[in-house]
């Protein structure tokens, strides 16, 4: 092992009583289930019909400090109704905020790059309403899979998952990933049958180095979009079909420009060493660790919270400009930042110690 006084990660036994204390600070008293994104920097306030982000990743955080059991029945209630107030009649989620403030920029996007799925932010509302039905099974409420989102048949399986652009491998992981976990979520009858064809496919684009994608993208590219296959695998309850030969490649790359790239390097290496517990071991417990110094750069002790990125809270959500991007944390990063911790404690052995759960993404 490499714990010593020289790599001291007392601090992530500190951030069960912390991050509390940054959270109580986002929280609003005149709208219920409410929460800020970032500490002082928000361009909305709660006057706006907005949040839904916020409040999901709040729920989340409860739920890997293992403090959400200790919300009382009415703040449980005033949470679900918040979130519930996002739903429309199709049981589909989205923040109307976020789908009016990006709507020039997703055209924009979808014509650069000749790609039209979130022409009309159809791909974001796939999105929230995955992340929102995560956290209301979190909750204990009962949910519906929009019926809009399921694909029912092997055909329009194959036609969907050959639309998505893989050669940002990110994006069309995500969307795979999705649709698995609306299939498992469903009342289909055939939907184990649906959730083998999908992993079928998949195999078709499965490369040479054991990623998957099309084109050349960074590695940086592939280990993310790796990432967003491994949580389709996870909301399936299943091990990823997967080579070893991946880890080498993810040992030797960096992806820290911020949360989403810090996180996702090391769920990779996580999951990747779940399957083949004993290769390169002990460098692979070394990796977690500089992870974990490195995540120290994102955190603000005296606050309890992290930050999107390196000094700096997150400005942009699912194109929608939200924050100044001040100098403080955000519930994005803090979100993104303390899952990483959780794993990279499974990953050094002192996950019995720090007392996280477990959260699927």
């Amino acid at each position: 092992m490499y714990l010593d006084k020289k790599n001291n990660i007392n601090w992530i036994f500190e951030l069960k009583n912390k991050v509390p204390i940054f959270l109580d600070q986002l929280k609003n008293k005149n709208k219920p289930g409410f929460l800020k994104y970032s500490l002082s920097g928000d361009l909305y306030s709660e006057k706006e019909n907005w949040g839904l982000g916020n409040t999901v990743f709040y729920v989340k955080i409860l739920y890997i400090l293992d403090l959400l059991k200790y919300l009382n029945s009415e703040e449980k209630e005033k949470i679900i109704n918040f979130i519930r107030s996002f739903e429309d009649k199709n049981n589909i989620f989205y923040d109307p905020l976020i789908k009016r403030k990006s709507f020039i920029k997703e055209k924009l996007s979808a014509i650069k790059h000749f790609d039209f799925n979130n022409f009309w932010h159809k791909q974001i509302k796939i999105a929230e309403t995955r992340q929102t039905i995560s956290v209301l099974k979190l909750l204990e409420e009962n949910f519906t899979v929009s019926d809009k989102f399921l694909l029912k048949t092997k055909k329009d399986i194959i036609k969907y998952l050959e639309k998505l652009n893989w050669e940002n491998p990110w994006n069309a992981g995500s969307h795979l990933s999705t649709l698995l976990f609306f299939l498992y979520n469903s009342d289909l009858d055939n939907k184990e049958i649906l959730v083998d064809e999908v992993l079928n496919w998949l195999e078709n684009i499965k490369q040479m180095d054991g990623f998957w994608y099309k084109g050349n993208p960074s590695i940086q590219y592939k280990i993310n979009g790796a990432m967003k296959i491994f949580t389709g695998f996870d909301a399936i309850k299943r091990k990823p079909v997967v080579d070893k030969k991946i880890i080498d490649q993810v040992l030797e790359a960096t992806n820290d420009n911020h949360a989403c790239d810090n996180f996702n390097i090391i769920y990779v290496i996580y999951h990747l060493n779940l399957v083949y517990p004993e290769y390169r071991k002990e460098e692979i417990k070394k990796f977690a660790l500089e992870r974990l110094e490195n995540y120290k750069k994102y955190y603000y002790k005296d606050i309890g919270g992290f930050s999107f990125q390196k000094n700096k809270a997150n400005q942009i959500y699912y194109g929608a400009k939200i924050t100044k991007g001040l100098n403080e944390p955000d519930i994005h990063g803090t979100v993104m930042f303390l899952f990483g911790i959780d794993l990279i404690s499974r990953i050094l052995e002192v996950d019995k110690k720090l007392k996280f759960n477990y959260l699927e993404v």
